[in-house]
C-alpha cells in the first residue's frame, strides 16, 4: 500500500523533543533481552551532522537463514541497540561487516520510552519450529504479527511500530517460523508516517543499510544478526548517522551566523572602547 508522506509540523516536533527528553532511559530492562553498548556510551543523536557507533561480533544466522528455526530470528544470540533521536532529521542505520558476516538489521520505534526489553516466553507464542519467543521471534513483521507479541506495546513490551529491515542474505517467503516474509534488500514495512516519511536503503555482500526520511524525535530499537547459515559470522560496526532536514539545517546555519555577527560586533565595540 502506498503511504502518503507529509511534513510534520514544528509544534509537534517541539513536543516530541520535550517528551523524548522527559522519558529518558532509567537503565532498567526486563529479563528477555538487553541492549549492547555504544562506543563511549553515547546513544544520542543530537540535531545536526553526527554519528554514533558500536562494534560487536555476531553469529552467522541469528537474524535469519537458520534451518533449525525455520529461518526466523533468535533474539538471545543477536545484538540489540537502543538510540535516541533528538530532532527531526534524516537518519541512516548501517551495518558494515567483516568478510565472514552477512548482516541483517531491523529498526523499530518505541516513541517516548526506551525499549523495556520485552517479556520472556510471552503467552503461547510457539513457532512452527517449536520454539517460543524470544528464543525465536519475528524480526521482519509488523507489531501484532505472530512472533512479535513478546515485544509489542500493550502485549509483552513497548514497541510501537516496525519501521524497516535490511537483509544481505537470502530471502525466505515460505515455511518460515512465524509465517513471516524475509526479503533480501532494504524493505519499508512501516504502516504509518508517525515516525518517518519514508524508508530506503541498500545491501551488499557484507553490508546492510536503512535510511529514514524525517525520522521523528524519540527512542528507537535496532536488532543486528547474521543472515547466512553457510557463512562464518564475524565482526561488524553499526553506525547510526544523522543529517538534519533542509529547513532545520538552514535554521542552524542562520543561528550560527547570528552568533558570529554578535561576536564580531562585540569585538569591534571593544576595540573602539580601548582606542
Amino acid at each position: 500500500m502506498q503511504k502518503t508522506h507529509y511534513n510534520k509540523t514544528r509544534p509537534l516536533v517541539s513536543l516530541a523533543i520535550i517528551s523524548a527528553i522527559a522519558f529518558a532511559s532509567s537503565g532498567a530492562y526486563a529479563a528477555a533481552v538487553s541492549p549492547k553498548p555504544w562506543v563511549s556510551g553515547d546513544n544520542v543523536l543530537d540535531l545536526g551532522f553526527n554519528s554514533i557507533t558500536a562494534n560487536e561480533s555476531a553469529l552467522k544466522s541469528a537474524y535469519s537463514d537458520n534451518p533449525n528455526l525455520n529461518y526466523s530470528a533468535w533474539a538471545h544470540v543477536g545484538d540489540w541497540f537502543v538510540f535516541q533521536n533528538t530532532g527531526l532529521q534524516d537518519v541512516t542505520v548501517t551495518v558494515n561487516g567483516s568478510s565472514g558476516f552477512v548482516p541483517g538489521v531491523t529498526v523499530w520505534a518505541t516513541g517516548s520510552n526506551v525499549f523495556d526489553g520485552g517479556t520472556e516466553g510471552f503467552g503461547s507464542e510457539i513457532s512452527l519450529a517449536g520454539f517460543g519467543t524470544p528464543h525465536s521471534f519475528n524480526a521482519t513483521g509488523k507489531m501484532g504479527d505472530a512472533g512479535t507479541l513478546w515485544m509489542a506495546n500493550g502485549q509483552g513490551g513497548n514497541v510501537l511500530e516496525t519501521l524497516g529491515y535490511a537483509v544481505a542474505g537470502a530471502s525466505h517467503t515460505v515455511d518460515t517460523g512465524w509465517g513471516e516474509t524475509i526479503l533480501n534488500g532494504a524493505n519499508d514495512v512501516s504502516l504509518t508516517n508517525t515516525f518517518e516519511n519514508g524508508v530506503g536503503g541498500s545491501v551488499g555482500a557484507n553490508t546492510a543499510s536503512l535510511t529514514f526520511n524525517d525520522l521523528a524525535p524519540g527512542w528507537y530499537l535496532a536488532y543486528v544478526g547474521g543472515t547466512d547459515h553457510a557463512s562464518a559470522g564475524g565482526a561488524y560496526e553499526l553506525a547510526v548517522s544523522a543529517v538534519p532536514e533542509a529547513e532545520t539545517y538552514a535554521m542552524l546555519l542562520a543561528g550560527l551566523g547570528l552568533v558570529g555577527w554578535r561576536v564580531r560586533k562585540h569585538h569591534r565595540a571593544s576595540i573602539q572602547a580601548a582606542a
